[in-house]
């Protein structure tokens, strides 16, 4: 397995990507204005009010990579090389960004695995919540936590019977199926 520095060693130039040019970008730049607009008459009532969050994503988004919306410049620092580059800053936007969410995602998977798994016996477990409850969590995330406990205290009582001297922990992370509506608006994506 590649770490994050060994890929990125191998490099040799800085290239801005062109996140302008992506299928995502120009979807989200074109629709995400008319999204908000018509969110309470077209979504609301099967997926709850447009959390403030999503707007903030949208708008960090179409800023990424974009060297009009901010860059840093970096020098050589070999005094006869004189070379220097533009480098725009990222929005650091996970759920939407694929550039952002890439590279904190490998980071994190490579500390996880490394640091935290790779020294102790483990397994991987998923916990799925009855398809009757999960409007519960999706209209109100703030019972998320009450979720994660329920599952860490069954996944903790198991432990604790099956190895009474081991030492129960847990990585928990929240996983969400994504599913295009049955008739979407038609002004959607034209």
């Amino acid at each position: 397995m590649k770490t994050w520095e060994e890929q990125r060693s191998k490099e040799r130039a800085y290239s801005r990507r062109k996140p302008e040019l992506s299928a995502l970008y120009r979807i989200v730049d074109g629709c995400h204005q008319e999204l908000e607009t018509i969110w309470e008459e077209v979504f609301q009532s099967e997926y709850g009010a447009l959390r403030s969050e999503v707007s903030k994503a949208f708008e960090s988004y179409l800023n990424c990579g974009i060297l009009a919306h901010g860059c840093a410049r970096a020098s050589c620092e070999n005094k006869e090389c004189q070379h220097s580059e533009l480098i725009a800053f990222s929005c650091k936007t996970r759920s939407l960004c694929p550039s952002c969410a890439a590279k904190s995602s490998v980071l994190f998977a490579e500390n996880l695995h490394e640091n935290v798994l790779k020294p102790f016996e483990h397994r991987h477990c998923v916990f799925t919540v009855p398809k009757r409850v999960r409007p519960y969590f999706k209209f109100n995330r703030g019972l998320m936590v009450h979720l994660y406990r329920a599952a860490w205290e069954a996944w903790k009582e198991l432990i604790i019977e099956q190895f009474p001297t081991g030492t129960p922990a847990a990585v928990v992370a929240s996983q969400f199926a994504w599913y295009i509506a049955p008739q979407p608006p038609s002004s959607l994506g034209t």
